[in-house]
């Protein structure tokens, strides 16, 4: 394997090689691949391209858009969340497959490549696999190893030589081996995020805004009900995430690019989905300032309502930056806002203070951030309940978003709270859609 311009591939121990980034954009999908755990269980997958490259020739500049968006699709149509896969450089595809057994999931993304080789330059089957599997190894590196699908066996929880493995044929859903051979073709780093995502140019420096989509939950019956739009707001010059206090001290016309850009690859995503994959609600975080700017609330509502109109999908707003701003003019912006969804929440942090302060001022609910503080259950159960006594007390309903796993929304349920949001890890150990 040979350098490129966005980084560079290194021998390492154990069979695997270093693939080091030179680009920000790494930062997300090492975050992302950290959160889900799926490198570190068996269940992160690099696809090279180089073999359809060749075959197409001088087509591929045409062609590498449709290839991509045929991957995507062929992964989406044999996986549902909690999976994930991502376009990175022109020749690189990434999977990860966190729901199913990782041996099924590398028979399954081997299963992508050949159809998407016979889809566009014939026959490949007797072409070696370019398979790889990922583990992050630090902040601005991956190790990656090809795959050898006779001797890839289920991980349990780690991947390497402690692993836990099953005999060839264990499993009823393995398919035939697939043949493979020496690493082929060249391995680079990402030019392109794992998520929808967009940069920004906000006080000289360039931010990277991306979108992760959270499952949210109705916990009466403990059921998934839609997708909350969660911004990722990156700093490019140290690849550092900006915090929601950053957020929250920003200029107003710079907070509405952030806002503007979270939407705008949220629905993407979204709509990059199947109908299948999408539940009934969209839950869209957007800052009181943005709002309050007609401007920028037309523009807001109108990618929103498009989009769930085409979707066949109901919205709620989560109107955040709340402090200070007085109570009849957070009416005034509200009564603007609720005629194009179907509701509308005031969010309030992680403090039974904050939450007073909305009361009579038109949401529907409160929406509060877990503060991530580990407790007891019964401890938790507590702290819940208090949040949503008082929160339904002030406005109505209360959701909890940032949960870290399912554990902490059965709890929450407990408590009294209405809906959650969790991160895309609570998923992984269940497979709950």
């Amino acid at each position: 394997m040979k350098d490129r311009a966005a980084g560079v591939v290194q021998a390492g121990g154990s069979g695997f090689e270093t693939l080091t980034f030179k680009e920000s954009e790494a930062i997300e999908i090492i975050a992302r691949l950290r959160e889900t755990q799926g490198d570190v269980r068996g269940r992160a997958f690099i696809v090279n391209l180089d073999q359809i490259i060749v075959r197409l020739g001088a087509r591929w500049e045409v062609k590498e858009g449709l290839v991509h968006e045929h991957l995507r699709k062929s992964f989406t149509q044999k996986f549902q969340e909690p999976n994930w896969c991502a376009q990175l450089q022109d020749n690189l595809w990434l999977a990860s497959t966190i729901g199913v057994g990782s041996r099924q999931g590398a028979l399954k993304c081997a299963e992508i490549w050949h159809d998407t080789g016979q889809f566009f330059v014939g026959d490949i089957s007797d072409t070696q696999l370019p398979l790889f599997e990922v583990l992050v190894e630090e902040a601005d590196r991956l190790k990656i190893r090809q795959i050898d699908l006779n001797t890839f066996f289920d991980r349990d929880e780690d991947f390497g030589p402690k692993s836990a493995v099953k005999p060839l044929g264990a499993s009823g859903q393995d398919s035939a081996p697939v043949k493979t051979s020496q690493p082929v073709g060249t391995m680079t780093t990402m030019n392109r995020p794992v998520l929808s995502s967009s940069i920004i140019m906000i006080g000289g420096k360039d931010l990277h805004v991306a979108c992760g989509v959270e499952p949210v939950f109705e916990l009466k019956n403990l059921s998934m009900i839609g997708h909350r739009l969660e911004p990722f707001v990156i700093d490019r010059t140290g690849n550092v995430q900006l915090d929601s206090k950053a957020l929250k001290g920003m200029d107003w016309g710079d907070r509405e690019k952030v806002d503007l850009a979270n939407i705008e690859q949220g629905l993407q995503l979204l709509r990059s989905r199947s109908p299948g994959q999408r539940k009934i609600l969209i839950v869209v975080p957007v800052a009181f300032s943005t709002m309050a700017s007609a401007r920028s609330r037309n523009k807001a509502i109108a990618d929103v309502s498009k989009a769930a109109t085409d979707m066949g999908m109901k919205v709620l707003y989560e109107i955040r930056g709340l402090a200070g701003v007085p109570s009849h003019r957070i009416l005034e912006v509200i009564s603007l806002i609720k005629p194009y969804c179907m509701t509308v929440v005031g969010h309030v942090g992680s403090e039974l203070r904050a939450i007073q302060a909305v009361r009579q001022c038109g949401f529907s609910g409160v929406c509060l951030t877990y503060d991530g503080v580990e407790r007891s259950q019964v401890v938790l159960e507590e702290y819940l309940k208090d949040l949503s006594m008082a929160a339904k007390a002030s406005a109505g309903a209360c959701m909890v978003q940032g949960f870290d796993n399912l554990r902490q929304v059965a709890v929450a349920r407990l408590a009294g709270v209405s809906h959650a949001s969790v991160k895309a890890s609570a998923l992984q150990a269940t497979g709950a859609r």
